[in-house]
C-alpha cells in the first residue's frame, strides 16, 4: 500500500487523529492464506500459498503493503507454478512484531516464517519498492535459499542521500524519533471485490503503526543493505516503471532520472543482472502492468530450471535453519 510523509498541519493531525480513532483490527476479517507463528514464537505471520510446481515464487509488499496487492500476478501465476504472498509483522493479517522494524529484522522474520512453513525452496524472491530491502538482505544472508529474484521499481540504498543531494528534497525521516504522518492511500488498480478488504486493513492501529515504523526505519534499512555480504550468482530481474512518479516540474524529472540511474546500478552491479523498463506504468507496476510482471518472472524462472539442467540435478529440498 502507498503512504506518504506529511507536513506538520492541524489538517493532517485531524486526518490521522480520525483514522485511529475508527481503527478496525485486522483479525476481525478472514484471512486468505494461513498464519503461522514464527520459530522462536514472537509472532504469527499470514503466508497465502496457491498453485504448485517448482520454484516457488514470494511475494513481497511495498512499505506498508499487504499480500492483497499481489493478487493480479499471485492469481495468474499460479497456473504454472507454486506462488506465496506473505505479510510482513504488523500489516496485513499478521502480528504485531517484536524490535525495530527495519529490513535486516524483516529479513530474519522472512527466513522464520519460511521455515516454520511447508514451503520448499530455494525461492525466487519478488519484492516491489521498499521491500527490496529486505530481500536483497535475505538474499545475501541466506544464499542457499535464493534461486533468482524480481525487483519491482525498487528502492536503492543510495536514493535517500542521491536526492538529497540532487534536489534539496528529504524523502525519509532523519532518525527513528522524527515526526511522521501517514495518509493511508489504496493502491491503484485492485480488484473491485477486494477494495472493501483492502480499506478496512488498511486504517488498523497495527497498520498505522507498523507503516510509520517502517518509515522511521528506512534509514537504518538503507544502511543494512549498503553493508550487508555480495548479492549471490543468481538470475536478477529489475523492472523499472516507464512513466513519471514525481511531480512534472524540474525537481520532479531530476528524481526521475535519478531513479532510472539507480535501477541501472542495481542491474550492472548483480552477477546476473537485467534492467527491464515498464513502458507507460507508475510505481505499483505490479497492479497496473501485472502481465510485465508475471512475464518477468517467468523469465526468470527459465533461468532458474535451465541452471538446474546444466547443473545435471534439481535443487528442491526442505530447508532447515542452521
Amino acid at each position: 500500500m502507498r503512504s506518504r510523509l506529511l507536513s506538520l498541519s492541524s489538517a493532517a493531525t485531524a486526518v490521522i487523529g480520525l483514522l485511529l480513532h475508527g481503527a478496525l483490527h485486522a483479525t476481525s476479517i478472514p484471512a486468505p492464506g494461513v498464519l503461522l507463528p514464527t520459530l522462536g514464537g514472537e509472532h504469527r505471520m499470514h503466508l497465502h500459498c496457491k498453485g504448485s510446481g517448482h520454484p516457488t515464487v514470494i511475494l513481497d509488499a511495498g512499505l506498508g503493503g499487504d499480500s492483497l496487492e499481489w493478487v493480479r500476478v499471485q492469481g495468474k501465476l499460479a497456473e504454472s507454478t507454486r506462488v506465496c504472498a506473505y505479510d510482513r509483522g504488523g500489516l496485513g493479517w499478521s502480528d504485531a512484531a517484536s524490535g525495530p522494524r527495519t529490513a535486516g529484522r524483516m529479513a530474519s522474520d522472512l527466513y522464520r516464517l519460511l521455515n516454520s512453513s511447508v514451503e520448499r525452496g530455494p525461492f525466487v524472491l519478488v519484492g516491489h519498492s521498499f521491500s527490496a530491502y529486505t530481500l536483497r538482505i535475505f538474499a545475501r544472508r541466506y544464499p542457499a535459499e535464493v534461486a533468482g529474484m524480481v525487483l519491482v521499481d525498487p528502492s536503492h540504498e543510495e536514493q535517500v542521500l542521491r536526492f538529497y543531494e540532487a534536489t534539496g528534497v528529504n524523502i525519509a525521516p532523519s532518525n527513528s524519533r522524527g515526526q511522521v504522518y501517514y495518509r493511508p492511500e489504496l493502491p491503484p488498480n485492485l480488484p473491485e471485490e477486494l477494495i472493501r478488504t483492502a480499506q478496512r486493513l488498511l486504517i488498523t492501529d497495527l497498520r498505522v503503526t507498523t507503516t510509520r515504523n517502517e518509515l522511521l526505519g528506512f534509514r537504518t534499512s538503507a544502511a543494512q543493505v549498503a553493508s550487508a555480504p555480495a548479492m549471490p550468482n543468481v538470475p536478477l530481474l529489475i523492472l523499472s516503471r516507464g512513466s513519471n512518479a514525481w511531480p512534472q516540474n524540474e525537481r520532479g524529472l531530476i528524481m526521475e532520472t535519478l531513479w532510472r540511474e539507480l535501477h541501472e546500478d542495481l542491474a550492472e552491479r548483480a552477477p546476473m543482472g537485467e534492467l527491464r523498463i515498464v513502458p507507460g506504468s507508475g510505481h505499483h507496476i505490479h497492479l497496473e502492468q501485472p502481465e510485465s510482471v508475471i512475464d518477468g518472472i517467468q523469465s526468470v524462472m527459465e533461468q532458474v530450471l535451465l541452471r538446474e539442467r546444466m547443473a545435471g540435478e534439481p535443487t528442491l529440498r526442505r530447508s532447515e535453519i542452521r
